[in-house]
């Protein structure tokens, strides 16, 4: 009985190692979606791939606008690793909820890009669930936040405080309301030129139109949003009329008791000139 459990003992860890260290020779990426997920084309078949233990900020999600430092992060892999043949480690866990396989990923000279992202800063180690290099992910991570590098880049914050900045839109407010945005024929949303929601109608049009029409801002490609009206500025303010009289001492509004002789607002503040207490006129500052 000692003999027959040993045996299945050892075809037990046998198996879970061969699934624990499984890879995939002769793979290769045909195409980058983000930082941390790709096209792999491996075994005769094309397979969404998910790095383990990487997380990088967000640039597709749809339900959510472009992260700070995702871009620079997509670049990054996409330059990595994007038309070039790589080679597909396994963990633990086969794929994720998304339906996604989960992978190690080195390239040809044996550059580990999963350690590489984090360690270069364009992304976190993702250490909600246990994988064979957490620790490792976990000392690129600080080193790089020690070195300032990538997203941790001339900054003393924590790894809380730099999550919540990756939160923060990036849409940016536009002063031209005549600046270009683009529609589809069915969407609610405007985008920018080269949104992926435009490959099927691409129709221009202005910003301050696309507003007024109803359509709201895309939150994958972050288009511009109309700057709010400013009030008006001290030089302008400056050439409200007022009214003074020949020997008073203050300035009026029109139709003041006191107030007879039009002059310029920052004329009459110039001269000396305070304010009718009576009337309340503006102030120049």
């Amino acid at each position: 009985m000692v003999k027959t459990l040993r045996v299945t003992v050892f075809v037990f860890l046998s198996l879970f190692l061969s699934l624990y260290l499984s890879y995939a020779d002769g793979a290769f990426c045909t195409r980058v979606i983000d930082g941390d997920t790709i096209i792999v084309k491996y075994n005769e078949k094309t397979d969404k791939v998910r790095l383990i233990g990487v997380d990088t900020p967000e640039t597709v999600h749809p339900n959510k606008q472009i992260e700070y430092f995702g871009k620079e992060a997509s670049e990054f892999t996409k330059g990595m690793v994007e038309g070039k043949p790589i080679r597909l480690e396994f963990d633990w866990q086969e794929r994720d909820k998304y339906g996604r396989s989960l992978a190690y990923v080195f390239l040809q000279d044996g550059t580990f890009l999963n350690r590489e992202i984090i360690k270069r800063g364009y992304g976190h180690a993702y250490t909600k669930f246990p994988f064979k290099y957490l620790d490792d992910f976990r000392k690129c991570e600080e080193e790089a936040r020690i070195n300032s590098r990538g997203l941790w880049a001339s900054t003393n914050q924590t790894r809380e405080e730099i999550r919540a900045k990756i939160q923060v839109t990036s849409n940016y407010s536009a002063d031209d309301e005549d600046t270009t945005v683009y529609i589809t024929r069915t969407g609610s949303k405007y985008h920018r030129g080269g949104c992926r929601y435009l490959k099927r109608s691409k129709i221009p049009m202005s910003l301050k139109d696309a507003v007024s029409s109803g359509y709201a801002p895309c939150k994958v490609c972050s288009p511009p949003i109309l700057a709010p009206k400013r009030k008006k500025q001290e030089s302008d303010k400056g050439d409200i009329t007022v009214y003074v009289t020949r020997t008073g001492k203050r300035y009026h509004r029109k139709g003041c008791r006191y107030g007879y002789t039009p002059m310029k607002l920052k004329d009459a503040v110039g001269a000396g000139y305070t304010p009718c207490r009576i009337c309340n006129p503006p102030t120049l500052y």
